[in-house]
């Protein structure tokens, strides 16, 4: 690289980069852990109200409370799988300026993320499926009771009496059959749409069956570029042993010639001398 090229900052151009994909992939690890931490926590929420359900403490507002945190969490289990999908293909874009060492260990740490988000989508998917199942239960409880009450209605009604305390039950039972109709069709479309996310989830699975496999077999590959890396390392220093040691013994082979040759000519300078 010339000197122009320093004063121009081309040669800090890969330090930038850098810089900025820490920071970038750092934030996305982070919500990613953020929102896994979340779901979790709907989680823990969901089962207390799904443990209300059918007592004494199953009011609208308890139904409307699990909606909303099953809904919640549904939408988070969405953006994180996005979020795993991007961090997994996010080492594609940045092979260049990261080397064998910290490619290994992103790799790692969204192995993580995703076996940790897969274990609370599989929790919440189970919380899921008891919340359909208390839901059939309390639907066929309140089908039960409106049998009941229809049949006390139809009961007063061949009686023929026209006492106002008989009219004023029959109202009554009306008022009640007509709320657990309505009650059962808000539970039926609850399961319907519990029945509708858990096959969703399903699909999420299978991405992310795909995403950890891929994740795995790119650990793979970079630990076998490291031992490919090492083992090279080990035979070229072999070659520079075996190049050194054969350097060492033509330098000693050299000078016993020169000592050879030197004394051959002392002895031949010695005769002449003599003669």
């Amino acid at each position: 690289m010339s000197f122009n090229d320093l004063e121009q900052g081309l040669g800090s151009t890969n330090v930038i980069d850098a810089d900025e994909d820490s920071v970038q992939y750092k934030q996305l690890t982070q919500r990613i852990a953020q929102q896994i931490f979340h779901i979790n926590g709907n989680i823990s929420s969901m089962e207390r109200l799904i443990g209300l359900l059918s007592g004494p403490r199953d009011t609208s507002e308890t139904r409307s409370s699990l909606h909303d945190v099953t809904e919640a969490t549904r939408d988070l289990i969405k953006s994180t799988t996005q979020d795993l999908k991007s961090l997994s293909t996010y080492n594609q874009n940045t092979v260049n300026i990261l080397d064998n060492k910290q490619i290994r260990q992103r790799k790692l740490e969204q192995q993580k993320l995703s076996k940790d988000f897969q274990k609370v989508a599989t929790a919440f998917q189970k919380a899921q499926r008891i919340s359909a199942n208390k839901q059939r239960e309390c639907i066929n409880q309140s089908k039960d009771i409106t049998v009941r009450q229809l049949d006390t209605l139809h009961s007063n009604e061949e009686q023929q009496q026209q006492q106002q305390q008989q009219q004023m039950q029959s109202n009554a039972l009306d008022n009640e059959i007509e709320y657990n109709e309505l009650l059962i069709s808000e539970r039926e479309a609850e399961i319907q749409n519990i029945e509708d996310g858990i096959v969703e989830l399903n699909e999420i699975f299978r991405n992310m069956d795909l995403i950890v496999n891929e994740q795995e077999s790119g650990i793979q590959s970079i630990y076998g570029n490291i031992l490919s890396v090492a083992q090279n390392t080990k035979q070229a220093a072999d070659e520079l042993m075996v190049a050194d040691r054969y350097y060492r013994n033509a330098r000693r082979s050299m000078c016993w010639f020169m000592l050879i040759i030197t004394i051959v000519g002392i002895l031949i300078a010695l005769i002449l001398v003599i003669a």
